[in-house]
């Protein structure tokens, strides 16, 4: 009879923009409090890499990145990315624009970091109801690797130090069984 191994874990990373930084505090404190603490932060910058957003969101977006210190399953990605759309609508509530953050979860382990999207595309696949997979990056000979859909700001050195520090602090989480 086969060994039946366990479902793999995930470790959680979420991609907020926002227009100001107390945009970008207010949503990191309601993930905290649905998806518990966060393990690791970027610092939020600048983000220059496109202007789709300019119309609901305004100029001169920042950017920062969440890494979480609780594992997920990877079919807890689609309900995550539904509580991301949801957080975005609350947060809009009486907001001066009409959306005050974007908030992108993904997840990643040894191999890949997924975006989970609500856009079909023909590299992505179907998870449920409208919400897609989308794998963005592979880890291959010690680093990240874009993929030719990679979006630019996740092929910025800066976004690519803080998933290589998120996975080596993660990883160990991702698989306890394994010999230290």
């Amino acid at each position: 009879m086969p060994n039946v191994a366990p479902p793999p874990l995930y470790g959680l990373i979420c991609g907020l923009l926002a227009g100001v930084a107390g945009d970008l505090g207010a949503a990191r404190a309601e993930l905290e409090s649905a998806w518990g603490p966060v393990l690791i932060a970027s610092d939020p910058r600048p983000w220059e890499e496109s202007r789709y957003y300019e119309k609901d969101m305004g100029p001169a977006l920042l950017r920062q990145f969440l890494g979480f210190k609780r594992p997920v399953l990877v079919q807890q990605l689609p309900a995550l990315k539904h509580q991301a759309v949801a957080l975005e609508a609350r947060l809009a509530l009486g907001a001066t624009r009409p959306r005050p953050v974007n908030i992108d979860p993904g997840i990643l382990d040894a191999c890949a970091l997924t975006l989970a999207s609500t856009k079909r595309a023909g590299h992505r696949s179907w998870m449920e109801g409208e919400i897609w997979a989308d794998i963005t990056l592979i880890w291959q000979k010690g680093g990240f690797l874009p993929l030719p859909w990679t979006y630019a700001d996740f092929r910025d050195p800066r976004t690519l130090a803080f998933l290589t520090a998120f996975r080596r602090a993660i990883l160990p989480a991702l698989n306890p069984q394994a010999k230290k």
